[in-house]
């Protein structure tokens, strides 16, 4: 890999060099993954943050120092995770429940969660209702054997410390007692006076959803502590946007325009465009703040994660917006409307949130974007994505570009949760997939399917990328470990613009500690990255 030995020092004078220097200017290789799709011996059907701690072992092991995730926060009844019902609130679905003292001090309640993990586990996906019901069911009862003066003292002073909490609960409350209808269809019969009473005559219930975050959270800054011990890195996810259905728009409803919902415009993809249904911002109010609402989000995730994953930054630019009761995109149009705003516009909010924390940002950049927005991710030392099967010569005969010729301020994958997997790619544009084979150095005709033996090739070709950021999809790499059975359109995450029973709900086919107990599986995968991607501990704790 030939990265620019003066990076740093190009860096120095850029807005996002403080969260650099936190995290260090190394090349860095890393894995990306669902937590949900996790899959460990000891959860119970799902991935959780005791199964996070046994997959940041495994990177490690495996010359990992990043480890990305998707978005952890509440979603509700669903399975999307960039459809939450809070900006704030962790799922309780990640909570470890073996962990929690009042679950693993009871023997009976320890016996019902291995019973529901026998259970649970053996689905090949996440059964996320099922998974739901069982374990709210058990957080409830460990909640009612650890209630006291002690807990209600330490739930008090995580109710100080996180204002968002009160009005999460509520909504959770309300909402749940009011069949999980929309908010648009019960708020105007919860004024000042209904709240006061749902929180007098429902305390229990709202200390119990208090409980639930105050365990997650606890886990959670386990988690990165645990990370950190292993010079690995978490990165997290911030959608840019929030779902209308959702505590934070209740709460703030002066904060979203709820005449609108943001989406995208046709395209040769989809004539109609795309309607997303989630309400666009108001970004006067959120100017008019400070960005209140988007610092604190922030500083939430914060306490789990090193660097974050910027949702279609382009968004914070200009974004396409539909008026409300339009069922597609084609009536939308672009706010800022004025194109010479966008810099501005997007210059602004950028500037905001790399105020807010010291986590480094990494842009998600793909799709149509206009010049000025990667332009100010550079100026402002903000990495943009390099996708493999994407990063080619559009103007010219469409050739791959070279890895080794990605820009350094850059993270290099060859999939994303919403695209084919790298062997699903292969297979499904056997046009595309012959340009690839030649233009990685091989001779004949590219074979229809993708063996362990090339796959690994393909990583190690990859792995010589110019980007100082290598993150991979686990599935990329558990195929050529000879760990992805089946065909790969079955290891697929997200189709988008799909709804199905099989979106988000992949699993891993293979237990960590299965992976764990594979030395010479993980030697492999090592020598496949090489050694200039693999940053050695003390040298990442000494970075923090």
């Amino acid at each position: 890999m030939d990265l620019e030995p003066d990076l740093p020092e190009w860096l120095a004078d850029r807005a996002a060099a403080p969260h650099w220097r936190r995290v260090g200017f190394w090349p860095r290789f890393g894995l990306c993954t669902p937590v949900a799709s996790v899959r460990s011996e000891r959860d119970c059907g799902v991935g959780d943050v005791a199964d996070l701690e046994a997959l940041v072992d495994w990177a490690s092991e495996a010359g990992a120092s990043l480890v990305q995730v998707l978005p952890v926060n509440d979603m509700g009844t669903g399975c999307v995770p960039y459809a939450a019902i809070s900006a704030f609130a962790l799922d309780p679905i990640y909570v470890a429940l073996d962990r929690v003292e009042a679950v693993r001090s009871d023997p009976a309640l320890m016996h019902r969660v291995r019973e529901a993990g026998a259970r649970l586990n053996r689905a090949p996906r996440v059964d996320f209702e099922a998974v739901r019901r069982e374990k709210e069911a058990i957080l409830a009862e460990a909640w009612a054997r650890a209630r006291g003066p002690d807990l209600r003292a330490e739930l008090d002073r995580f109710r100080g410390h996180n204002p968002w909490l009160e009005p999460y609960a509520l909504f959770r409350v309300i909402r749940e007692a009011e069949g999980h209808r929309s908010w648009e269809e019960w708020a105007g019969r919860i004024g000042e006076a209904e709240r006061a009473r749902v929180a007098r005559e429902h305390a229990e219930d709202l200390e119990r959803v208090c409980f639930t975050q105050w365990v997650l959270d606890r886990q959670w800054r386990e988690a990165l502590a645990h990370a950190r011990a292993r010079g690995v890195r978490l990165v997290g996810d911030v959608p840019i946007l929030v779902g209308r259905d959702s505590a934070d728009v209740w709460e703030h409803p002066e904060l979203f325009r709820l005449d609108t919902s943001a989406g995208a415009p046709p395209d040769l993809y989809a004539e109609d465009g795309q309607n997303w249904g989630f309400p666009t911002y108001e970004w006067a109010a959120h100017r008019d703040t400070g960005f209140a609402w988007w610092r604190a989000r922030l500083r939430q995730a914060e306490r789990y994660f090193d660097l974050y994953r910027m949702d279609h930054v382009v968004g914070f630019f200009r974004i396409w917006t539909i008026p409300a009761g339009e069922r597609g995109g084609r009536r939308g149009r672009f706010v800022p409307e004025d194109e010479r705003e966008w810099g501005r516009h997007g210059r602004e909010i950028l500037e905001a949130m790399l105020g807010a924390t010291g986590m480094l940002p990494l842009a998600e950049d793909l799709g149509t974007i206009p010049p000025v927005c990667r332009e100010t991710l550079r100026d402002l030392g903000i990495c943009g994505l390099k996708i493999q099967r994407w990063e080619r010569d559009w103007d010219g005969d469409g050739h791959f570009v070279a890895p080794r010729d990605y820009s350094p301020l850059s993270v290099a994958m060859l999939s994303t949760h919403d695209s084919e997997t790298f062997a699903g790619w292969w297979e499904a544009f056997p046009e595309d997939r012959q340009r690839l084979y030649e233009a990685a150095g091989f001779a004949g005709r590219a074979p229809e399917r993708l063996d362990p033996g090339l796959h690994a090739e393909f990583v190690r070709w990859f792995s010589g990328a110019g980007s100082v950021f290598l993150i991979l999809m686990v599935q990329d790499v558990l195929a050529p470990l000879g760990r992805l059975p089946g065909s790969p359109a079955e290891h697929r995450i997200n189709v988008p613009g799909v709804v199905n029973d099989v979106n988000w709900r992949w699993r891993w086919p293979v237990e960590v500690e299965r992976l764990r107990e594979d030395r010479e599986g993980t030697a492999r995968l090592r020598e496949w990255v090489g050694p200039q991607r693999i940053v050695r501990e003390e040298t990442c704790r000494e970075s923090s």
